[in-house]
This record gives structure tokens, sequence and C-alpha cells, in this order.
């Protein structure tokens, strides 16, 4: 067993504190094993031990993402509550997701409260989100799926794993639809909404304070696009006439819906009952987003908003151009 002291910690953890200390001064990590008496392997090793232990926190303050007169535009051109800006060091996608969700989950952590009920929709972005949160002393939260499975298994995977790093940062009673998010007929899913473990759990996505989601796109690599729920008439129309989709709903550029017999044999939250939920936050990015996230704040799908900032200077100019019509 690892001896503590009264403050909870170990000798490693005195010795990564040193190190940290020095190293943050401005000392090289052979400098530091030279005063030490330790090795500079050693050193590297104690730096991420202190690190991992939380005692180094590292803060970089960037004026791109406070650019105070981009976010008011987009505040005042959608009557958001909040617009939070990231500019990661790279354009990947992967890099964007994480910026994304880091933001997206201080955001987050920011808002819930002890008895929240809080909708969440599932995608790699908002997969990033719950990656970066922290663990809250909260009680009575639910946390609800608001929208139907992939039938994906990768794709559904990544859904559990989500809603248990949900589970377990906000101790929170969790509640999944348990069915495909898309039905083979209308029929089929007006008969599982009746079912009372689907019923209760879309009542609650229904009254969510906080619902968390992104928007897909109808890129080749859209996740739901390329799903087996949707059949090949259907893509190829999808890919013509929508700008991607919100909660599963695909959407013209207006933000209306665009393939009306799909989205009846959607199984998930309504676009109307989106739109009453007291808290929408809208985690997206890339410029493959752009028209989706456009038109998602254009019918107030979302009164908060995490966004990068090369998008959302894309979507200013947009925004100009469509009210110069």
């Amino acid at each position: 067993m690892v001896k503590k002291d009264r403050l909870g910690m170990t000798r490693r953890d005195q010795q990564s504190l040193d190190v940290a200390k020095l190293y943050y001064s401005g000392l090289s990590q052979s400098e530091i094993a030279n005063i030490l008496h330790v090795s500079r392997p050693n050193v590297s090793k104690l730096l991420t031990h202190a690190k991992a232990r939380g005692f180094v926190k590292i803060r970089i303050d960037d004026p791109r993402e406070q650019d105070r007169e981009l976010i008011d535009s987009l505040r005042s051109a959608f009557s958001l509550d909040e617009v939070r800006l990231v500019s990661p060091p790279r354009r990947r996608d992967i890099d964007i997701r994480k910026a994304l969700g880091q933001a997206g989950a201080d955001l987050f952590m920011g808002m819930v409260r002890d008895g929240d009920a809080v909708g969440v929709y599932w995608s790699r972005t908002i997969q990033a989100l719950t990656a970066s949160l922290q663990r809250q002393s909260l009680q009575r939260v639910d946390v609800v799926q608001v929208g139907g499975n992939l039938m994906m298994p990768s794709m559904d995977l990544s859904t559990l794993t989500s809603f248990r790093e949900l589970r377990e940062s906000l101790q929170a009673k969790v509640h999944m639809i348990g069915h495909p998010i898309v039905l083979e007929s209308a029929g089929a899913k007006l008969a599982i909404e009746r079912e009372e473990s689907v019923s209760r759990v879309m009542e609650l996505a229904r009254r969510a304070r906080i619902v968390l989601y992104s928007v897909g796109s109808v890129s080749s690599v859209a996740t739901l696009l390329h799903s087996p729920l949707i059949n090949e008439d259907e893509r190829e129309f999808l890919i013509e006439h929508s700008v991607g989709e919100i909660c599963a709903h695909f959407i013209d550029e207006d933000g209306r819906v665009c393939l009306p017999d799909l989205n009846n044999r959607t199984l998930g939250i309504s676009l109307p009952d989106l739109r009453h939920n007291e808290q929408k936050i809208l985690v997206a990015g890339g410029s493959d987003k752009l028209q989706a996230v456009y038109a998602a704040l254009l019918r107030g799908y979302a009164n908060r908003l995490v966004i990068d900032t090369v998008t959302a200077r894309k979507l200013h100019a947009l925004t100009k151009k469509k009210q110069g019509k």
C-alpha cells in the first residue's frame, strides 16, 4: 500500500510538484534532474504525473476566441444567449471536434444543476464533449437519449460509452430509447412510441431543461446519411436537397423538413419539441456543417452555440449575404 501524508499525497506526488514548479519557472529537464538528483527520463514522467493528478493546469487566452465583434454579431443575428468560439491549431476534423468538445463541456458543466433532465443526441462531436467532462457533485440528474440508435455497431458502442461518461460525471440516471432511429414505416414508429418504456423516455426528452446536440452534414462521411436505415433513393434525394440533419431530421437550407416520409419514420425528439426546450446547446464546426448550423439557428433550434472561429466567420458572412437578398 502506498503511504500518504495527512494531505493525501504520496512521495511521488510531492516529487512531481517540485519538478513542475522548477520546470514552469523556466528550468530545463536536464537542469531539474541535476538539482533533484533524479534521471532526466524520471523528470519527464514526474511532469506527466503532475498533469494527470491535476496539479498543473494550463490556460491559454486566445484573442481569436474572444472576438467580441464576431460573437455579438452572431448573438444578435440569431437571438442567441451565448456564443463560445474555439480556434484549434490544426484544421483536421478530429482537432476541431476535440476543441469543440472541451469548450462545450465547459459551457455545459457551468449550467447543469441538481434535478436537471439533460437530453443528448449522440454524434462524434458530442462524444468529444462527454470525453471532456469532469466529475461533479450533483443529485437527481436524468440523462435521456433524444434519438434512437444508428444500428452501426461501432457507432452504437460509442454512444453507450458517451452515456456512461455522462452517468459517471453527473452521477446521473440514464434513459435510453433502445430502438433504431429510423423505422421501416410511420406505423412501426407510432407503435414503438406507444410502448410504455419508450413513451416515458420521449416525455422526459420533451421536458429536458438542457439538450446537447450537434448537426450532421450531407458530406460523404456523414454518419446517419450512410447508415443502413436510409435507402439509396432517400440518400440520393437528401444529397441533392438537404443541407444536413438536426437530431436525425434532415432539413433544407431554410431549416424545413426535407423528406416528410423519412421524417415520419424517425424516432426521437421532434423539431417543434426541440425548439421548446429551455436550453438548446448546439456544438458544431467545420465548413461542411456551415449550412446546417445556419438553418438550425435560423429556425430557433439553439440558443447557445459552440463553434470554431473559421466556421463562425463564414457563418457571419453567410448571414450577411442572406440578409442582403
